[in-house]
């Protein structure tokens, strides 16, 4: 049976911080989903417009050799459907992701469901 990770990115202008978050999500499973955020989320939580569309964040990421999948995420931030489209049995967090790692406790104590998590160090 495979596990399939999922992490979720803005990755605006892919970088080797991007790449090492990237493997080693991958190294904590079998399969790597990623969910490339919303260009709209961009600006309610950064509070500035990405560089790239999501569209062509999106097809940055599926170019990458360890990701098996790329998704955008829910439209509606904080909804989380993602996860029952995707069905993880682990998410992978980076250094910086400690509001997205909060929703997602609140989702999950909401929802009655529990995927663990696990988030990666920085450099």
């Amino acid at each position: 049976m495979s596990k399939r990770v999922l992490v979720f990115g803005t990755f605006d202008g892919l970088h080797p911080g991007h790449v090492f978050f990237l493997r080693k999500a991958k190294s904590k499973g079998d399969e790597l989903v990623v969910g490339v955020a919303r260009d709209t989320h961009v600006v309610a939580l950064k509070d500035k417009r990405p560089h790239m569309t999501e569209r062509k964040r999106l097809e940055a990421i599926k170019k990458q050799s360890c990701v098996n999948e790329a998704v955008l995420c829910d439209e509606e931030l904080g909804e989380f459907e993602i996860l029952q489209e995707v069905l993880p049995d682990l998410i992978v967090l980076g250094h910086d992701q400690k509001e997205l790692e909060d929703a997602l406790i609140a989702w999950m104590a909401q929802s009655d469901q529990y995927i663990p998590m696990n988030r990666i160090k920085k450099l």
